[in-house]
């Protein structure tokens, strides 16, 4: 099958998520080759799934209004297994020296003070990064061909913008992706990507852009850079592999920690969470009535857990190539965000609907619980039915 189709750039309001924009890794750039075509990126799931590890030298500069700080770390990840050891090279006091994880647990080292911390990450879904590209990619392919706003099914809306209009007014929490063309990164090929916030409304989070460098045998990020307001002060990360090797070969004990004898050991007494493969599962273990929402068949059930802590919630994740829709209940009846909105009615229920940068969010309480359905990638008009059918249930 040909790697590459016949249209010159790419420009479509897209569904991402900032977690996963957060939690792409990647490296040093040279001046992106103008696009000559859109690549058919048909073999992302295969090369992921084919990828056994990388290691490499990250740095990470973080800069917020007039403060910019740095990290310099020697990486070994195995991705999709949450299996990494990452050693800090750049002796940051605020961090440990060590993290390292076999995918069931993560060790927290800090050589100074002698601490180690135990984290249980066993219910940690380590396939969400990789899942994440693969949609962004689909999105990119999706608007490939005759797709225009009328035809598109508006949940999710997926319309292919002209070179003039580029963005869809009053859709809030949606992005706009471009393709870019290549560019070499940390001596590697790389297809380059810009995301663009649609709205400036007031949120947390507004003006959110980003660039992200993904390597083209490997789809890993090889760097990104964000930029972003947060409560009105600029931020902007930029996370590169200044060098990287892929499949070295990486044995099961350098993701093996053992802590030394005179480490004072500390067990994290974070919330646990639980996953479940689906609802009934979900029900058979919670005390709440979990809630069923009504989603577009093009929807599925990708994630449903179980809080359990000072904070209990339980939360479902529905997702389709293009949009993902969270419903979470928990025992929070007491909170009240900061952040403004605008009231909507769901039958007898009031809520409020708010601009979480580049997500929409409709919460209200009931009696017993707070509910939350967010979304990325739909309007405010689809998310209200959404939450119409959850209501107080």
């Amino acid at each position: 099958m040909d790697r590459l189709r016949s249209r010159p750039t790419v420009q479509i309001v897209a569904v991402v998520s900032v977690v996963f924009l957060a939690s792409l890794a990647v490296g040093v750039w040279v001046a992106a080759e103008p696009p000559d075509a859109v690549p058919a990126f048909d073999d992302v799931d295969e090369q992921r799934a084919s990828l056994d590890g990388l290691v490499g030298l990250r740095k990470t500069v973080y800069e917020r209004g007039n403060t910019t700080s740095e990290s310099v770390e020697r990486v070994w990840v195995r991705p999709g297994t949450g299996q990494y050891r990452i050693e800090d090279l750049h002796d940051d006091p605020r961090w440990p020296e060590r993290k390292v994880a076999n995918g069931t647990e993560l060790w927290l080292y800090d050589d100074d003070a002698q601490t180690a911390i135990q984290i249980d990450i066993s219910q940690t879904d380590h396939s969400s990064s990789g899942d994440r590209i693969s949609r962004l990619l689909a999105v990119v392919r999706a608007a490939d061909g005759p797709a225009t706003a009328g035809s598109v099914d508006p949940l999710p809306v997926v319309p292919v913008a002209s070179e003039r209009d580029g963005t869809t007014s009053g859709i809030a929490g949606q992005i706009t992706v471009t393709y870019n063309g290549t560019a070499t990164v940390a001596g590697r090929e790389t297809y380059v990507l810009s995301l663009r916030s649609t709205t400036n409304a007031t949120g947390v989070v507004s003006d959110f852009s980003q660039r992200v460098w993904l390597d083209q045998e490997w789809y890993v990020p090889l760097k990104r850079t964000t930029t972003y307001n947060r409560d009105g002060t600029p931020v902007t990360i930029t996370v590169n592999y200044e060098n990287v090797t892929f499949n070295p070969g990486l044995s099961s004990e350098r993701f093996q920690f053992d802590p030394p004898a005179e480490a004072t050991i500390k067990t994290d007494e974070s919330p646990t969470q639980s996953h479940f493969v689906d609802i009934a599962q979900l029900q058979a273990v919670t005390n709440y009535s979990v809630p069923e929402p009504t989603l577009p068949d093009s929807f599925d059930l990708r994630e449903a857990t179980r809080t359990v802590g000072n904070v209990r919630s339980i939360g479902l994740r529905y997702a389709n190539e293009t949009a993902t829709v969270a419903v979470s209940k928990s025992n929070l009846t007491w909170y009240q965000p900061r952040t403004e909105g605008r009231n909507v009615t769901l039958g007898s229920e009031t809520a409020t609907l708010r601009n979480i940068g580049t997500e929409l969010r409709i919460s209200w309480t009931c009696a017993d619980a707070r509910y939350s359905v967010a979304a990325t990638g739909l309007s405010a008009a689809p998310l209200i039915e959404i939450a119409r059918s959850v209501a107080c249930r």
